[in-house]
């Protein structure tokens, strides 16, 4: 009769093998954190993306941002995000126009966004998480395609504790978006890399 052999591992081979898990986890850990994704510079570029989407579709809409040119003085009298004027046609006519003046980028700003703006607040939430902080600076209605319009920061909301900035915007008459600050050119130059350094 064949006598059964019970087959395991001993302890001394566990351990080795334990042993031999740590030694990995302690090669690997260091090198992992540089594979996780950059939170916060993820979110920026998700911010200067939405911006740039935001700032071009309101300058398309001509009710909201209207080019008016006068021939007599061969110039513009309105061009671009500085001006602050009611909007025209349909936003008019449906009574939904609760801004003018200089709270008029940070509303239809808001709504491009998908964010609120609370009443009294020029700051921008949006669901996931991010904060635009306006500072408008075309309070002079400049016609100049080079003049600034608003400055953007960008924050990170989680909870109810708002970050302070992450990076910043600069966002000219013409709706061209620039960055305000070296954080910001940092993210932007390598903007396809998200591990952290």
């Amino acid at each position: 009769m064949a006598k059964l052999i019970k087959k395991g591992f001993t302890l001394m081979e566990i351990l080795i093998a334990m042993a031999l898990v740590g030694i990995l986890v302690a090669i690997m850990s260091p090198n992992l954190a540089k594979v996780l994704p950059d939170k916060k510079k993820a979110m920026f570029i998700k911010a200067f993306t939405r911006t740039e989407l935001a700032v071009s579709a309101m300058l398309a809409d001509p009710d909201m941002y209207r080019n008016v040119y006068d021939y007599a003085t061969v110039s513009f009298k309105n061009f671009g995000l500085c001006n602050t004027d009611e909007p025209k046609g349909l936003l008019k006519a449906t009574g939904n126009v609760p801004a003018a003046g200089e709270n008029k980028f940070v509303f239809y700003f808001a709504q491009q966004v998908g964010g609120v703006a609370p009443e009294g607040s020029t700051d921008v939430e949006t669901g996931d998480g991010l904060v635009y902080a306006i500072e408008w600076q075309g309070n002079d209605g400049s016609t100049d395609r080079d003049a600034d319009a608003a400055i953007i920061t960008v924050k990170l909301k989680e909870g109810n504790t708002v970050s302070d900035g992450i990076a910043s915007i600069d966002i000219k008459n013409d709706g061209t978006i620039l960055c305000g600050d070296d954080k910001c050119t940092e993210y932007m130059e390598d903007r396809f890399n998200l591990k952290k350094k």
